[in-house]
């Protein structure tokens, strides 16, 4: 079993051999070991592995690629175990990402350095929040690896992934936003109350998507959120809350109201005439057929109107911070927009807005100077 690290000239890393007793035919077993960026790494590796041979803990050669590996993951682990559309993000990350990179590198023979190389030249094209994704799929995957006894040790323990740069928020004041509005009615009528309801509400874009008429409370002027609808892979999916979960009632304002009165009775005459296939999801938002409004087509309606009105470029989601900033700023107590944006807690708020409520206690500080002498 006797063996020593030694380094590749061509590429600068290290290696070691190991004889790991006979083959069925009766030659000697050894075993190769390569992509190891230290001497350290490589003494360290060897050490583990001869103990698992003496110990008879060794996992014997599989000839599995980490493609073949990721493919039998997902079959046998994501498929069963996750959401349908968690399942469809994994499955693209592999297929688009995982395999064209890493894919063939045989299963026993990846190594830490692999992936933080990985880590490295994806950070080129995607975000540091995107690849903290691919390395918690890649870690799930091979501690299920050696669960299997695939691998003896994780290597996606040793790598380390870009630290996700916190996304800026943009929002929008109260002139800019009623100047949105106002466009957004003139130039893209069909997501123009899409568009209204998320400055209104500050609910999700997959909240708004998924809202039903029949959680709609025109009595109590209520939006009641049992569903989401998310998409991946061109995909639609509907995500049902939890039967033992209250639902989540949004507070409409009058004039959100008044327009979605108004669609009601637009989309019952439309129901009336085309027949019980128009809208056949019961959907308040909806597009011109009555189909699910496409994530990306809000996305691209927002932006038209945007440049239309002039305004600073933001995302959809920023109408929501939009929405709770002027809620804020207004001195609405947190708890209260903590309640309407559906947050768990409200220090996850107060941690979200710290920006928004450190100008607040400066206003609490003004009463108390007049106050308290």
């Amino acid at each position: 079993m006797a063996g020593y690290p030694k380094k590749d000239i061509k590429n600068g890393t290290y290696y070691f051999v190991l004889e790991a007793g006979k083959n069925p035919n009766g030659t000697r077993k050894r075993l190769k070991r390569t992509g190891f960026k230290t001497l350290r790494e490589a003494k360290a590796e060897m050490a583990e592995l001869t103990l698992a041979i003496k110990n008879g803990d060794f996992l014997r050669e599989n000839k599995m690629s980490l493609s073949q590996y990721l493919d039998y993951w997902l079959d046998n682990y994501a498929r069963t175990n996750t959401k349908p559309k968690t399942f469809a993000e994994y499955e693209k990350m592999v297929k688009n990402h995982l395999k064209l990179s890493l894919g063939g590198i045989m299963l026993h023979e990846l190594r830490s350095i692999h992936l933080q190389s990985y880590y490295k030249d994806k950070l080129k094209v995607l975000s540091a929040q995107t690849i903290t994704h691919h390395h918690r799929l890649l870690s799930k995957a091979l501690n299920d690896a050696v669960d299997w006894e695939f691998l003896i040790k994780n290597p996606a323990k040793g790598a380390k992934p870009p630290k996700p740069v916190k996304m800026e928020m943009n929002t929008l004041n109260v002139e800019q936003l009623n100047m949105l509005l106002a466009t957004a009615r003139e130039r893209t009528p069909i997501y123009y109350p899409v568009i209204f309801a998320a400055a209104h509400t500050g609910m999700r874009k997959s909240e708004l998507m998924g809202l039903t008429w029949k959680n709609v409370n025109f009595k109590a002027q209520r939006f009641y959120i049992r569903q989401t609808i998310t998409e991946a892979n061109g995909t639609y999916f509907f995500n049902q809350i939890p039967k033992n979960e209250k639902p989540r009632g949004v507070k409409l304002t009058a004039e959100l109201a008044k327009l979605v009165l108004h669609l009601k009775n637009e989309h019952d005459d439309r129901k009336n005439a085309l027949g019980e296939a128009f809208n056949e999801h019961d959907l308040v938002f909806c597009n011109s057929k009555g189909n699910i409004m496409a994530p990306s087509e809000i996305t691209r309606a927002l932006k038209r109107a945007l440049r239309a009105a002039h305004l600073p470029d933001i995302r959809f989601h920023d109408l929501r911070h939009s929405h709770a900033t002027i809620l804020l700023q207004e001195n609405v107590h947190p708890k209260i927009v903590s309640a309407r944006l559906g947050h768990s807690k409200i220090q996850v708020t107060m941690d979200t807005y710290s920006h928004i409520t450190d100008s607040i206690e400066g206003i609490a500080v003004d009463y108390l100077n007049d106050l308290l002498k």
